[in-house]
């Protein structure tokens, strides 16, 4: 699968207060490492596109559950208005690199999901963020399967075959 030129840090939600800081909800694990004074990101369509705009990060600090961004030459709350719902990227080639079983989302969605015996179930639709951890929502013969992400269950991923090895428990596919 074709690496993308950005990877998905943030959405941008709204502009906040009078100091022309706008809030963004993190899509990254490590939001202080990415949201510095100095960073650089791509502004992207909801659907990943990119619009061709750039941000530079003036300032950043943590508030509650979200971020607050001040940008580089970006001062009023209507100057920021057109960044609402918008997606903010960061370069593929700064983005640190993965630990093994670690994966960026892109990289399992449209994986084939098979069993240890070889059963196809189907293909990764979405990984979907729940409270108690992360979950395959797979697609099959009509069918939509929701594989809990943890190693008693996912088995291996092998992304060169394009491939996610599973060994369910009882009950799993037949719900």
């Amino acid at each position: 699968m074709e690496r993308p030129a950005h990877l998905v840090v943030g959405l941008v939600k709204k502009p906040h207060g009078i100091k022309g800081e706008v809030l963004v909800y993190p899509a990254t694990d490590e939001p202080e490492a990415v949201f510095i004074p100095g960073r650089v990101l791509a502004v992207l369509e909801r659907d990943g596109r990119v619009t061709g705009r750039e941000i530079v990060i003036e300032r950043a600090r943590a508030y509650h559950r979200a971020w607050l961004l001040g940008l580089e030459g970006v001062g009023t709350r209507e100057q920021l208005d057109p960044l609402r719902e918008k997606y903010l990227g960061l370069r593929a080639e700064e983005a640190r690199p993965l630990e093994p079983g670690e994966y960026y989302y892109h990289e399992l969605v449209g994986l084939r999901v098979e069993t240890e015996g070889g059963r196809v179930v189907g293909a990764v639709a979405d990984v979907i963020e729940a409270p108690q951890g992360l979950i395959l929502s797979v697609d099959g013969e009509g069918k939509q399967h929701l594989v809990p992400f943890v190693s008693r269950v996912v088995r291996r991923v092998d992304r060169e075959a394009g491939v996610v090895v599973i060994a369910p428990p009882d009950g799993l596919l037949e719900v």
